[in-house]
């Protein structure tokens, strides 16, 4: 059998016959790793593609399409103030955000541009489809590399997410009491988006064909989910089967979600809504994406690798790939790791973590029944 990039990928996900799953870098890595990779031994010029080059990864996640599919026009970065290694930004959202001076961790959300339904009316302006510029102005040859790449093509990612986008918009604090405090402001809200999608990817499809779709979420921590699940069924629910409604009338069979933390109250509801993958799948909390597996036979997943297993040496890694056989004979199932890999994993073991996973990749293909 002889694939493809894209065809692997979308028949491993639907559960077709496959020579292999794909061996993609799902996450990735942390610039100080790359930078302390080029101590040990790494080329001082090496940059991301050397790595996945040398590694000998099919890819990425994909050809992603670059669109602008939320605030339209953005705002102007702008640093607000700076003090005690905090810095507070605008940023191009139009959010204002903590970030840790020379931290590569994600910045905090802590106020939007919308705090009422006056600012909301004025925010609205930027979240029609028909504003001009939301495609790059070479898009027809985007297109046609795209369909020239031979790999999945994808469209989203942050913060294009029925949680993710009013997060920036409302400032975490004010999106958690909106949903009691002015539901009707809420469901607004959600339909604006939702409207904003499907008449934007829409148009999208009638230029290019769109293998698979990217919602970023991220509502999820150690402890469960951020919002209940009743929540997520009254708000969530009736806008993800919309969506995915609307692009697998148009050809797009795969929509992925991506949400940090512990998933598992949720996912019963994200099949519901029509999601075929979910993603990273975090471990440090206790979670075995086996036990996953067997609860939820036909969900496409992607990672449920342990990161931190690669700063604790070679028996420790050893240990975590222990779970990948069984997880590839499954079928619908892409090996990875469960976030980006940090500065503590020396360039001896991250490669030794993934000569070995592509080995499991070749010798276990998937057998579902």
């Amino acid at each position: 059998m002889t694939l493809s990039h894209r065809d692997r990928f979308l028949r491993l996900f639907s559960g077709e016959p496959v020579d292999r799953a794909p061996f993609l870098d799902i996450m990735g890595f942390w610039p100080s790793s790359l930078a302390r990779w080029k101590t040990e031994g790494l080329d001082r010029d090496a940059t991301v593609q050397t790595v996945r080059d040398l590694i000998g990864f099919d890819g990425h996640r994909g050809f992603k399409l670059p669109i602008r599919g939320y605030l339209w026009p953005e705002f102007d970065r702008e640093v607000l103030g700076e003090a005690d290694g905090t810095a507070l930004v605008r940023n191009r959202w139009g959010a204002i955000e903590r970030n840790l001076v020379g931290s590569e961790l994600m910045p905090i959300t802590i106020e939007g541009p919308v705090s009422d339904r006056t600012s909301w009316e004025a925010i609205k302006k930027r979240l029609e489809a028909d504003t001009p510029g939301r495609l790059p102005e070479n898009w027809d040859a985007i297109c046609q590399e795209a369909r020239q790449s031979g790999e999945a093509i994808y469209a989203g990612d942050l913060p294009l997410g029925f949680f993710g986008a009013p997060r920036e918009l409302l400032g975490f604090e004010r999106q958690a009491m909106l949903f009691y405090d002015d539901p009707v402001l809420m469901h607004e809200i959600l339909d604006t988006l939702c409207d904003l999608w499907i008449t934007y990817l829409g148009r999208i499809q009638d230029n290019v064909e769109l293998d698979w779709y990217f919602v970023w979420e991220d509502m999820c921590s150690k402890n469960g989910p951020l919002i209940s699940p009743r929540l997520f069924r009254e708000f969530l629910l009736p806008r993800y089967k919309r969506l995915t409604a609307a692009l697998r009338e148009r050809g797009c069979t795969q929509v992925l979600v991506d949400s940090d933390g512990d998933e598992r109250l949720l996912t019963p509801l994200w099949i519901e809504g029509g999601v075929t993958i979910i993603f990273p799948w975090e471990t440090q909390f206790g979670l075995d994406i086996t036990e996953v597996r067997r609860r939820y036979p036909d969900i496409g997943m992607m990672g449920g690798l342990d990161k931190f297993a690669l700063a604790h040496g070679r028996a420790a890694i050893d240990r975590e790939l222990e779970k990948v056989p069984w997880m590839l004979e499954q079928g619908r199932y892409l090996p990875g790791l469960d976030h980006g890999v940090p500065n503590d994993v020396s360039w001896d073991d991250y490669r030794y973590f993934y000569e070995h996973l592509r080995e499991l990749i070749w010798r276990y293909p998937p057998t579902p029944a």
